[in-house]
């Protein structure tokens, strides 16, 4: 995106390295079946790794699911 952006070259050079440093901290793990995560998105960045192929074969029970709370939804109890 940085290469066709309207940036300028500071803002350029500032965002590859905002970049770096979100991957520098960066940490992995993979969910076993049946498991999940809650992500706070206010406090964290999160993502997700493109899935491996052949998973066009696995059967709908057994493939990710994400659910989203509404954007109104408290978490506060």
């Amino acid at each position: 995106m940085l290469e066709w952006s309207q940036l300028g070259q500071a803002h350029a050079d500032a965002a590859r390295q905002l970049a770096e440093e979100i991957v520098r901290g960066q940490i992995s793990f993979i969910l076993e079946p049946g498991g999940y995560l809650i992500v706070n998105q206010r406090r964290y960045l999160h993502g997700r790794e493109a899935l491996q192929d052949g998973q066009e074969k696995i059967a709908a029970p057994g493939r990710r699911l994400f659910l989203r709370a509404p954007a109104d939804a408290s978490l506060a109890a």
